[in-house]
């Protein structure tokens, strides 16, 4: 799901299904899985059929990068 977002949010655009598993080179059923999971989350929204990652979805994003962060400092000292 992160993936998605992050492609997402680097992309600023609109992008379908089939535009973000082929871009973001993921398989197309992953991709399709995780965005009704995402749409319920409210990490993306629709427009005119493509998706595109909400300010939720940036939140979601952004803590789950600093949770990395947390968890690479955590095994590195």
């Amino acid at each position: 799901m992160y993936r998605i977002l992050a492609f997402l949010k680097k992309k600023k655009e609109a992008k379908t299904i089939t535009e973000i598993s082929e871009e973001a080179d993921i398989p197309y059923n992953t991709v399709r899985d995780n965005i009704y999971k995402l749409l319920a989350l409210g990490a993306i929204e629709t427009r005119d059929g493509k998706y595109v990652i909400t300010e939720k979805g940036k939140q979601m994003l952004d803590e789950f990068i600093k949770e990395i962060e947390r968890l690479k400092e955590m095994v590195n000292s």
